[in-house]
């Protein structure tokens, strides 16, 4: 039960790329979720959505373009006075934030980090993001990991008050009827030894990862031709992915669902959740997700997944190789207790360590300054 918290009412504007009914993956679900419990948390704020990507005609929509959207944040921003301002997604939802403090010192502002960099940035670039950084109260990021590539490979000098904002996860019910219907339309038996892998066709290190999984898969079938991994989402390497599975002459095993509207459902099915990745911006949620309905994980030890998965405790990491991938799977399948045993120990941690109550509780502090 969340106890409100009524004291010092705010007015948020939370700027984000991403928002309701758009195809913003993590972000979209972490930005949702954290304004879902930040309501429940403190009834009394006044919040104001500004986005760029999804549809809800009940939130501030500007433009696409992100000039424009730029633009026309600002001259919301002047109109809607906000006491804090929240910004995610980018140079464009961070720039009207910092102008708008220039006129309101009193404003608190807050951004959040998702994304791994790619690459370091040219020093003009640096030295626009660092001061637009350091205008912000505070910096926060959803892993440990992620603050330490941002510095790394950005080469980002960011003087702001830095925090962990993980995401939180909970468990949700799926009925028999919801299960009977997936296993049927994509053909899945009593029989077969189910994995899972969510959301790994949209982004390229999780492709590879993916290709190394099929690998596995593939000699993981000489003993047990009844083993299917099952791939959410359409992504902009579906296709790909299909292809090498072709290849591979694993085809038939490998379950391209496309997009789901619930990823819950699968989870409920699969034996096994496999997050095989050669990176990972931040802490996926599909992870935690996993985590939360108590499922056995094989994940590579990469990004922030250390940050949650201690192995041989709450799950297994292993090193990005076919041979070992393969391995470690028919062990959690052949020792069932072992794979019961770190299922229960993940969704403990997730219950602990990753809530949504938690994530809302560190936010508010941070728009009432309580963390100074």
């Amino acid at each position: 039960m969340l106890e409100p918290i009524t004291n010092n009412k705010i007015m948020l504007a939370l700027i984000t790329n991403y928002w309701k009914n758009s195809a913003g993956g993590g972000v979209k679900v972490y930005t949702t979720n954290l304004v879902k419990y930040l309501k429940k948390l403190d009834p009394s704020l006044d919040i104001s959505i500004i986005f760029r990507e999804g549809i809800d005609p009940e939130n501030y929509y500007p433009s696409k373009n992100k000039i424009i959207f730029m633009l026309k944040t600002m001259r919301y921003l002047l109109k809607i006075k906000p006491t804090a301002i929240h910004a995610q997604g980018g140079w464009f939802t961070e720039i009207p934030a910092v102008i708008y403090k220039t006129f309101h010192k009193k404003t608190r502002l807050i951004c959040t980090h998702h994304t791994e960099p790619e690459k370091k940035m040219p020093f003009y670039k640096r030295l626009l993001y660092n001061l637009i950084l350091n205008r912000f109260d505070y910096v926060t990021f959803v892993s440990k990991d992620l603050e330490r590539k941002i510095k790394e490979v950005s080469g980002l000098n960011i003087r702001s008050k830095k925090e962990i904002t993980y995401a939180g996860v909970k468990a949700k019910e799926v009925s028999e009827e919801a299960k009977r219907e997936f296993c049927e339309r994509f053909n899945i038996r009593n029989t077969s030894i189910v994995l899972l892998a969510q959301g790994f066709t949209a982004y390229k290190l999780k492709a590879e990862g993916v290709k190394l999984l099929i690998k596995a898969i593939k000699r993981l079938n000489r003993n047990y031709p009844n083993i299917f991994l099952i791939l959410t989402r359409k992504g902009v390497y579906s296709g790909e992915l299909k292809e090498f599975a072709k290849m591979e002459g694993i085809y038939d095993n490998i379950i391209f669902t496309g997009d789901i509207e619930n990823p819950y459902v699968p989870l409920a099915i699969c034996d096994i959740y496999t997050h095989i990745t050669l990176g990972e911006g931040g802490l996926s949620l599909a992870l935690l997700e996993a985590m939360s309905m108590g499922k056995p994980i094989i994940a590579t030890p990469v990004g922030g997944i250390p940050e949650a998965i201690e192995n041989g405790k709450n799950g297994i990491l292993v090193e990005p190789n076919v041979d070992k991938v393969a391995e470690r799977i028919e062990y959690l399948w052949e020792n069932r207790g072992l794979a019961q045993k770190l299922g229960i120990n993940a969704k403990k941690t997730a219950k602990e360590k990753f809530t949504w109550e938690k994530c809302g509780e560190r936010f508010l502090a941070l728009y009432r300054g309580e963390r100074e």
